[in-house]
């Protein structure tokens, strides 16, 4: 009788999580069926144009920015500041998850947070880095720096795909 209880406990137990991780999994589905939408790493062979961006303290140069649907494009961050700063880009909810990230590991390296996205470079002061995107369908995103406090002081602008 014990082993009965057991076994539908068990039974009852994988029932219950079979929704759960259904949910999990869709709602995975659909932030990669996002990604892609927006885009992927680019092909340096495959640059359609350059878009500098220089970071200071605490602003970008440049305060929008529009390309288009299918267009590589090389984002050059020069970072002219006195502290690290990054360009991130994607969707709004990417970047508020993104910004809630870096004050969740405070302390971590950039590499270890952005762990080979593509979508983000971090440079340290008086570095040059570059972000390769090649951009997928229309839609309005965001270009951010998303260290603490940096996006909501100035940091941030609309990305918009035609």
């Amino acid at each position: 009788m014990t082993k009965t209880i057991s076994a539908l406990i068990l039974v009852s137990a994988l029932a219950a999580a079979v929704p759960t991780f259904a949910d999990e999994h869709m709602e995975q589905h659909h932030s990669e069926a996002e990604a892609a939408a927006f885009g992927k790493v680019g092909n340096a062979k495959n640059v359609d144009r350059t878009i500098t961006i220089t970071a200071t303290e605490i602003a970008f140069d440049v305060k929008d920015i529009t390309v288009k649907a299918g267009e590589t494009v090389r984002f050059v961050l020069v970072n002219k500041g006195e502290q690290p700063h990054e360009l991130s880009i994607g969707s709004a909810d990417e970047m508020a998850e993104h910004r809630q990230m870096m004050v969740d590991m405070a302390g971590m390296s950039m590499d270890e947070m952005h762990h080979g996205e593509g979508n983000t470079v971090s440079a340290e002061p008086g570095e040059t880095k570059e972000l390769i995107w090649q951009f997928g369908k229309a839609g309005t995103y965001e270009f951010s720096c998303n260290y603490p406090g940096h996006s909501e002081i100035g940091m941030t602008g609309p990305l918009v795909v035609k």
